[in-house]
């Protein structure tokens, strides 16, 4: 009888030891990814207000700066300030919603946050344009036409049938 008393002793103290060291982790995660959501979100509207910023800046074949933009050197510049760095051109930073690792591929629009690159098919390429969304079914997008503007991802008449997907770019705590 001793022995097997020793042995529950033995597991008892074990089970206590690892019930411990998961109520400390818990502890220590619950504020923690408090605090990765509030980063994150500060980092998304850093870069919905940086897109915001250009409005009206003009189209520009290969542009990706102030002077003037084509859509993914309007993207890849607003999430550059962010440590991103998004290929110039929206096919590649579509594919990163599948090969990147943190990034994520959102099919349906009323799962979009804001600060996510959204994609439609404008030309025979399966991807022809990305925007930034920006909260309430609008986005901030570059057009040869318009250069720098608002628009709404849900267009009857031109985005809303050509939309294709999203994808949520990972947090890179620039504002820990």
């Amino acid at each position: 009888m001793t022995g097997r008393t020793t042995v529950r002793s033995r597991n008892a103290r074990g089970a206590i030891v690892i019930l411990g060291a998961l109520a400390a982790l818990m502890t220590t995660a619950g504020p923690a990814s408090a605090h990765h959501i509030e980063n994150y979100s500060k980092e998304r509207r850093h870069i919905k207000e940086r897109a915001q910023s250009v409005v009206g800046t003009p189209y520009r074949a290969g542009g990706s700066s102030p002077s003037g933009f084509d859509c993914s050197g309007m993207t890849r510049w607003a999430f550059l300030d962010h440590g991103a760095s998004l290929p110039h051109s929206s096919q590649q930073q579509f594919d990163m919603g599948s090969s990147a690792r943190g990034y994520e591929r959102i099919s349906n629009r009323s799962q979009l946050q804001k600060g996510d690159l959204v994609f439609f098919k404008t030309t025979s390429a399966q991807i022809g344009h990305v925007g930034i969304y920006i909260g309430k079914g609008k986005m901030i997008s570059t057009t040869s036409s318009s250069g720098v503007k608002v628009d709404s991802v849900y267009d009857p008449y031109y985005w809303g049938p050509r939309w294709v997907g999203a994808t949520r770019v990972p947090a890179t705590m620039r504002y820990r």
